[in-house]
């Protein structure tokens, strides 16, 4: 008898431990990041840098292990989750003097790596399978005299419109558009613009076909 009763003690001590614990992360989370709306879940071991250019709209989720780098000398905000927008564990967002702004209702796989060097911009219920990357730079390599690394880079941007789905390890590079209502197929390289309503299959782009007969631009 005294040994459950002192077990229950400590249950209960360990539960309120962790309740506060949570309660003071959280407030810790509002001091960090001076423009994040209530609700929120961010677990223990996301890393914020450069928090004052991170905004965070309400119902957002951030898992453990992520890092989400807001650096910009573009906008005010390099990083902005609108509401919504779930990034599951091992992500790296990384704003890379440039912007990611997503636009809100999507969900982001684990490992997910984005970077907005040239500017990234998601629309709405987007959603990606775990090993994605979303590069919006390429190196310049017009010089075999000078090396690769001191030759600067070049930056278009990317733009993934409403409701698209990228399959597993898909790689998104620089310059490209994504129609909405498209799908591109796991461990596609994408290089080139997907027109909306379009199914992206093979590994080199070289098979797709319309999924959605859709002619009103409303649709």
């Amino acid at each position: 008898m005294p040994n459950r009763f002192i077990g229950r003690i400590i249950y209960i001590i360990y539960n309120i431990k962790n309740k506060v614990s949570l309660v003071l992360h959280d407030h810790l989370i509002v001091f960090l990041l001076k423009n994040i709306k209530t609700p929120f879940c961010v677990e223990r071991g996301v890393e914020f840098r450069n928090p004052e250019q991170i905004k965070i709209e309400k119902e957002c989720i951030i898992r453990s292990r992520s890092i989400i780098n807001g650096r910009s000398n573009k906008n005010n905000f390099g990083v902005i989750l609108g509401e919504n927008t779930y990034i599951k564990e091992n992500c790296y967002f990384d704003a890379y003097g440039g912007f990611i702004h997503i636009d809100g209702f999507c969900a982001f796989a684990q490992n997910t790596i984005i970077h907005g060097g040239g500017g990234v911009k998601i629309g709405k219920y987007v959603i990606t399978g775990a090993n994605c990357y979303i590069i919006s730079s390429n190196h310049v390599y017009d010089s075999i005299e000078f090396p690769i690394m001191l030759q600067g880079d070049k930056r278009k941007g990317i733009v993934i419109g409403d409701n698209v789905w990228l399959g597993g390890s898909v790689i998104i590079l620089d310059g490209v558009t994504i129609g909405k209502n498209s799908v591109i197929g796991a461990g596609t390289i994408v290089t080139k613009d997907v027109p909306p309503n379009t199914l992206i299959y093979d590994r080199n782009n070289l098979h797709s076909k319309v999924i959605y007969e859709q002619n009103d631009e409303n649709n």
